[in-house]
């Protein structure tokens, strides 16, 4: 494994102004259509399902991280150029991968693995070294669960997003209801 030769920090912090780029709004589009959608003609089969699989699949939070990045500030639907939007999606992967090693070695930093024997050794007492299984962990709820609570969750949230994103927790929810019902009734021709 490759050690980090920066901060996370400065990664991230990288990784911010990225999805602040005009026309970044398609890169996000794109990387999640390619990492959730299953493409199949005909009747569906194991192999179709192979790529969600993928350890260059983007996980949830990889996602929900890079588009809480882009709502920090307003968004440019700007389409771009085709090297753009490639340059885009290949800087994405890099610095969350980047961003994952760095993780990495913040958990093996503190344990003495000449200690490793020792029942007295916990490597989870340390915040850093809980950073990276949190982060890259298994989903915590069903994708039903985020979408039908979420109106509670966020409901002290509402004013602040009606004011500056311009739509409410419960058009959210709605928009979230509406993409499968969609996906249900319109095949895509591939």
């Amino acid at each position: 494994m490759k050690a980090a030769t920066r901060s996370e920090q400065s990664i991230f912090d990288e990784l911010a102004a990225l999805c602040a780029s005009p026309g970044y709004a398609h890169a996000v589009a794109y990387l999640c259509w390619r990492d959730n959608i299953i493409r199949y003609s005909g009747e569906m089969k194991a192999e179709d399902m192979l790529h969600l699989f993928s350890k260059s699949r983007l996980i949830r939070t990889e996602t929900s991280t890079l588009i809480g990045l882009m709502l920090k500030g307003p968004i440019d639907y700007t389409l771009p150029a085709p090297p753009v939007l490639e340059k885009y999606i290949e800087s994405t992967e890099a610095l969350l991968e980047e961003i994952h090693r760095t993780m990495t070695a913040s958990f093996w930093q503190d344990i003495d693995l000449t200690k490793i024997a020792e029942e007295s050794l916990n490597p989870f007492t340390s915040g850093a070294a809980l950073r990276e299984p949190i982060f890259y962990g298994g989903e915590s709820a069903y994708s039903f669960q985020y979408r039908d609570f979420s109106t509670a969750k966020y409901a002290n949230d509402d004013p602040w997003l009606i004011a500056n994103k311009g739509f409410s927790i419960h058009d959210a929810q709605n928009v979230v209801f509406a993409v499968p019902r969609c996906q249900d009734t319109c095949r895509l021709k591939v």
